[in-house]
């Protein structure tokens, strides 16, 4: 993942959560925590929802898009 943008879509996440890694939104709908690994070297970036689904080959928009999806907006 830090290959291929993690860190930017990261950073995107944590600017409009207004959160950073390993933190909360007041709220508490949403969290950010850096993992090491999540095992899809190949559909890197990726990140995991609720412990459970994935979503690969993410960019920073692709991500606050999801984002906005999870919110319902």
């Amino acid at each position: 993942c830090a290959l291929r943008g993690a860190e930017d879509v990261l950073h995107a996440l944590e600017a409009r959560l207004g959160i950073h890694d390993g933190e909360r939104t007041a709220d508490g709908k949403f969290s950010l925590e850096e993992v090491e690994c999540l095992a899809s070297c190949g559909t890197a970036p990726c990140l995991q929802v609720n412990n459970e689904e994935y979503h690969e080959n993410l960019d920073a928009p692709r991500a606050l898009a999801l984002i906005e999806r999870l919110a319902g907006g």
